[in-house]
């Protein structure tokens, strides 16, 4: 699988028209039209169905845009990496975030920090946590906030905790939990569920659940983090989540109790061995020593106002 291919693929994908995708990538439409049956011969199957002029994904074609749409991006940051190392002038900093965090909290941080090295420019990754070592480890990001239940082993990963976030069950206003002042799994049990499926926390979760004969009833799944606030606004069902992901007066939420770890912490993490440009050395540093606290307590105030 060459990277062009994959370049290919994703224009075309987005387009569904191969002529208009072959002149955004400028090359010729008979060169993509072969790059992308490579990619199939490779893939085992067809990623469009073609129904004389009408293109479509199909099937598989709607399975691999996702991961190779991952794979694109992560090239794209390689690239950004690469050309910010050999820039000795360049004050730009890769910053990953797992995709579960929410940005509230973190915005306070980024402010301060901005304030203090106006002349650094800060990107800012939405990333899954199972790509988040390997762009750590290849340079690809400079360093990254991560989400941690207690269980994981960082190894080559210099981390340092932040803060502590509880997981809560977010709920519709107006719904029946709103009247209980703590609920349990089993509670949740009863409802209809919202699956979140980069949660870091999900297999356990799920794993406790079916051990206690806790069966969830799954309605909907979704990888994106303001899709599942609202479908739950909605009222499609419940779903477990962090509690600084929600920034809405429009979900309701309680703590739940039971044997099942309910908080996970915020750490910064960053690879071991490198030899960090000082920006990212500053960023590190400045987040370990940065007034969480303070951070927290704003969050519930406007939450609560």
């Amino acid at each position: 699988m060459e990277f062009h291919q994959i370049r290919y693929f994703l224009m075309a994908a987005e387009n569904l028209n191969f002529t208009r995708a072959a002149n955004q990538c400028h090359v010729s439409q008979p060169a993509l039209t072969r790059a992308i049956q490579k990619l199939e011969d490779e893939l085992g199957g067809e990623l469009f169905t073609r129904d004389g002029r009408a293109v479509t994904l199909s099937p598989l074609g709607h399975l691999m845009r996702e991961h190779l749409q991952r794979i694109n991006e992560n090239q794209d940051m390689a690239r950004a990496a690469a050309r910010s190392f050999l820039d000795e002038s360049s004050s730009e900093l890769n910053v990953g975030i797992m995709c579960t965090i929410g940005p509230d909290v973190l915005s306070a941080f980024l402010n301060e920090f901005r304030n203090r090295h106006s002349e650094v420019l800060v990107i800012l990754h939405d990333i899954g946590p199972e790509a988040l070592p390997e762009l750590l480890f290849t340079g690809a990001l400079d360093c990254a906030f991560i989400a941690s239940n207690g269980d994981q082993e960082f190894g080559a990963l210099s981390v340092h905790p932040l803060f502590e976030e509880h997981m809560v069950v977010a709920f519709a206003n107006g719904h029946r939990f709103s009247k209980m002042n703590k609920l349990t799994l089993h509670d949740v049990a009863e409802e209809a569920y919202v699956d979140r499926l980069k949660c870091e926390m999900r297999q356990p979760f799920f794993d406790f659940m079916d051990q206690n004969d806790l069966n969830l009833k799954v309605v909907c799944s979704s990888q994106r983090e303001d899709w599942i606030q609202e479908l739950v606004i909605r009222g499609l069902g419940v779903s477990v989540m962090p509690r600084f992901s929600i920034t809405t007066g429009r979900l309701g939420w309680r703590q739940f109790t039971g044997p099942l770890s309910n908080s996970r912490k915020i750490l910064i993490a960053r690879a071991k061995g490198f030899d960090p440009q000082p920006c990212a050395n500053a960023f590190f540093s400045e987040a370990h020593n940065f007034e969480w606290h303070s951070a927290l307590g704003a969050f519930e105030e406007n939450a609560s106002a």
